[in-house]
C-alpha cells in the first residue's frame, strides 16, 4: 500500500486528473489529500466563518470534481480550474442567501499587504485579523474573492485573473481598491500618521 501511496504523490495533479476521468479512485483519495485542506480554509473564509457551511461546501467541491472531470481541460492548471469551480460556489451562495457575519482569522500577516509597520504595532494581530475580516464582509463578491485568492492562497495576478474570468488589469484594480481600503481603515488607528499625511496634502 505504501508504494502505490508514494507512487501517486509523485503524480502531477493534471495527471491525477486523467486518473478520475478514468476511475481510478486512488487518483481522487489523492487529489483530496492535496487540496482539501486548503480549500476548506478558503471556504471558510469566502463564507463568513462559517465552519459547518464550508466543511459542506468542500464535500460538494469533491463530488464536483468527480461529477466533472470529463469537462478539465488536459494541459490546464488543475488548480486555476478547482479555484474556478470553488469561486462560482461562493458567487452562487451570495446570490442566493446572505453570508453570515463572522470573524476571518486565517491570514497570515506576514501576506497581508503592506499598511504601514507602525500601524501593525499599534493593533494586535488577533485585533488585526478581525478587522480585516470585518472589513471583507463589506466587499462584493469579486473583490473578497480577489483579495483572498491573492493574499491567503498566494495566487499570482495572471492566475486569480484565470480564475475569475477577467483581464488582469481589473484584478489588479480591484486588489488595489481593497488594499487602499484596508489602509485607510486602519490608519484611524494611528493618528499621528493621519495628521502627517494631512500636513503633507496641504503643503
Amino acid at each position: 500500500m505504501s508504494f502505490f501511496s508514494k507512487n501517486y504523490r509523485q503524480i502531477s495533479d493534471e495527471d491525477l486528473m486523467a486518473g478520475i476521468s478514468a476511475g481510478d479512485t486512488h487518483a481522487f483519495d489523492e487529489l483530496y489529500r492535496r487540496y482539501s485542506q486548503r480549500m476548506l480554509g478558503y471556504f471558510y473564509r469566502m463564507l463568513g466563518g462559517d465552519a459547518e457551511k464550508a466543511q459542506d461546501f468542500l464535500q460538494d467541491l469533491f463530488t464536483k470534481i468527480i461529477d466533472n472531470c470529463d469537462s478539465y481541460r488536459n494541459g490546464a492548471r488543475f488548480s486555476t480550474w478547482l479555484f474556478t469551480i470553488a469561486g462560482n460556489m461562493c458567487k452562487n451562495e451570495y446570490r442566493w442567501q446572505a453570508v453570515r457575519r463572522g470573524t476571518v482569522n486565517g491570514f497570515d500577516p506576514d501576506l497581508l499587504p503592506d499598511i504601514g509597520s507602525d500601524i501593525a504595532e499599534t493593533i494586535d494581530m488577533r485585533t488585526l485579523r478581525e478587522l480585516i475580516g470585518q472589513e471583507l464582509e463589506q466587499l462584493d463578491a469579486h473583490q473578497r474573492n480577489a483579495f483572498v485568492l491573492r493574499f491567503q492562497e498566494q495566487l499570482s495576478i495572471k492566475e486569480i485573473s484565470a480564475v475569475m474570468k477577467c483581464a488582469e488589469g481589473t484584478t489588479k484594480s480591484r486588489l488595489h481598491y481593497v488594499t487602499r481600503k484596508l489602509a485607510q481603515k486602519f490608519r484611524a488607528y494611528h493618528p499621528e500618521k493621519q495628521e502627517d499625511n494631512d500636513n503633507e496634502t496641504h503643503t
